[in-house]
């Protein structure tokens, strides 16, 4: 009764079920072929192929990983907090102004002459945020090398999600419900070249020859640009505006009515910095620097196994040649 309980543990625990199945993978697959060769070329030939086999499937699977950045992966980007600006000054614009950062400074000293809800004229949500992009990048000059950032955008939703982060841990605010990200808050500047949005957008109406004839190639002439001419990742910067909310109360029984920014409150600008991590961020993130060196170590020990396979086949070719 003993050993079934523990069998029993065993079977709900993701640990040990985890490690059975990879020892009892590694016991089949590896053992199974090192069998199966050894039989036809000896114990010793049989282990250098098999183990050759083994570090080239690992060395291919790392080249995977490194693309796509999947499997054993490496520290995560993330956005580290610069600074929080607009505490004392009544509006964006000022804390802007007067923010430390002097890239932050320039998109200050641009929101004083283009504000991107002034060519926002549709009460949608949507449209609103397509009109607003397509406002910014009539005015991108007067911007000074910032962009604007759609709701959509998943830059701006994982960046807002820092931001909340940073407003709390720094005491700004206590909780999520006294502030709201403004609509049209989000900038970023800074990073690799980014695909234009009317390719990188998902569009319903779009036909199925546009995006083969169309978008696929300019997909591909960005991805190879990026790899070739753009090496060098430069440092990005992203700013997020929120403001607190208006006190409404709640009465019994009903849900919490929506939150409302308080226009008497100044807008906080929240400037932070992309950390992309690994020793060589300017370079090389540290998402795909672990399996990229999980990489050159698997080919370089599939390296040394050909090279062995190779000196013991030319030491039998003397052997049989009687030398």
């Amino acid at each position: 009764m003993l050993m079934l309980s523990l069998i029993e543990g065993l079977g709900f625990d993701p640990f040990f079920r985890g490690f059975l199945s990879v020892m009892v993978g590694v016991v089949v697959m590896i053992g199974g072929t090192y069998l199966l060769v050894a039989t036809n070329s000896g114990a010793r030939t049989g282990g250098m192929i098999a183990g050759s086999a083994l570090f080239g499937w690992m060395f291919l699977m790392g080249i995977v990983w490194t693309i796509y950045g999947i499997g054993w992966r490496g520290q995560a980007p993330t956005w580290e907090l610069v600074e929080i600006s607009g505490d004392n000054p009544t509006t964006a614009d000022d804390g802007l102004v007067f923010a430390e950062n002097e890239k932050a400074q320039r998109l200050g000293l641009g929101l004083e002459s283009v504000d991107v809800a002034d060519g926002v004229t549709s009460d949608d949500p949507d449209k609103a945020q397509g009109e607003a992009l397509a406002f910014a990048r009539e005015n991108e000059e007067d911007l000074l090398g910032w962009r604007y950032l759609m709701s959509s955008d998943p830059t701006r939703g994982e960046a807002q999600s820092a931001a909340e982060e940073h407003l709390i841990s720094e005491h700004v605010f206590d909780s999520t419900s006294e502030y709201i990200p403004l609509q049209f808050g989000a900038y970023n500047t800074g990073g690799k070249p980014l695909l234009d949005p009317d390719i990188a957008a998902d569009d319903p109406d779009k036909s199925a020859w546009v995006e083969i004839f169309t978008d696929a190639p300019a997909r591909a002439l960005h991805k190879l640009d990026t790899m070739t001419l753009h090496i060098i990742h430069p440092e990005e910067l992203l700013v997020i505006q929120v403001q607190g909310t208006v006190e409404q109360p709640v009465l019994p029984g009903q849900a919490p009515p929506v939150a409302r920014a308080d226009d008497e409150k100044s807008v906080l600008n929240v400037i932070m910095r992309r950390d992309r991590g690994g020793p060589v961020p300017w370079l090389m993130g540290g998402l795909r620097f672990t399996p990229l060196m999980f990489t050159v170590a698997s080919g370089v020990i599939f390296a040394l196994f050909l090279w062995s396979l190779q000196i013991r086949e030319k030491r039998e070719a003397l052997i049989r040649a009687g030398r």
